[in-house]
């Protein structure tokens, strides 16, 4: 049983490990715990590129911790954009260079919540159909101040919640920025249902570069 004792209701939503990212080849998810809870948060949400990580590697996960609790979600390359996308119960059907309508359906079947993640950085987000993502990225390592400012404006045009989480590829990264939820979700389908209620306050108390 984990415990996030006296940490705050506040989860990084976009984590990348060294297990199935490249990009984060120095990042073993057995000592995440240990940045996110000097970070003051209580939960993490794994999200892999393209992988999702199976049902017996997670609960290990979540076994070795007491501090912080482990969320599985997935960061899917969609077909020009990247998508967070947390409250699967399975990942199989999602493939790189998806449409992001077909992610959504997908999502919107298993109950799960899609995050449209940095999206000034892979592409022109008025070329997608953005009406479709349950919440908007404002902040992360990936963004620039510059980014951050057009994520922001972005989601109050489309009317949707906004998050923020560290897009963490280094342990030092670990809740570089996070969201701030009333209390902490018992699961991933929990989150989910947080997240598209827009339930979630984003919180990115360090600079972003110029």
């Amino acid at each position: 049983m984990q415990t996030t004792g006296q940490l705050r209701p506040a989860i990084d939503l976009h984590v990348h490990t060294g297990r199935y990212s490249q990009c984060a080849e120095l990042v073993d998810p057995y000592q995440i715990e240990e940045f996110a809870a000097r970070a003051g948060l209580a939960g993490v949400v794994i999200t892999e590129h393209d992988i999702f990580w199976q049902d017996e590697e997670i609960e290990l996960l979540r076994s070795s911790s007491s501090l912080v609790i482990f969320f599985r979600g997935i960061e899917v390359s969609a077909r020009g954009c990247h998508l967070v996308v947390i409250g699967l119960s399975e990942a199989a059907l999602l493939t790189n260079g998806m449409p992001l309508e077909e992610v959504s359906a997908i999502a919107s079947d298993q109950g799960a919540a899609v995050v449209l993640a940095h999206p000034y950085r892979d592409a022109d987000p008025s070329r997608l159909p953005v009406g479709l993502v349950d919440a908007v990225e404002v902040g992360s390592t990936s963004f620039t101040k510059q980014e951050a400012a057009q994520a922001r404006r972005l989601a109050r045009k489309a009317k949707k919640p906004t998050v923020a989480s560290s897009d963490g590829h280094a342990l030092s990264r670990v809740g570089w920025a996070w969201t701030e939820f009333p209390r902490m979700p018992r699961d991933e389908r929990e989150l989910a249902r947080m997240i598209r209620a827009g339930e979630g306050r984003p919180v990115i108390p360090n600079p972003f570069p110029a």
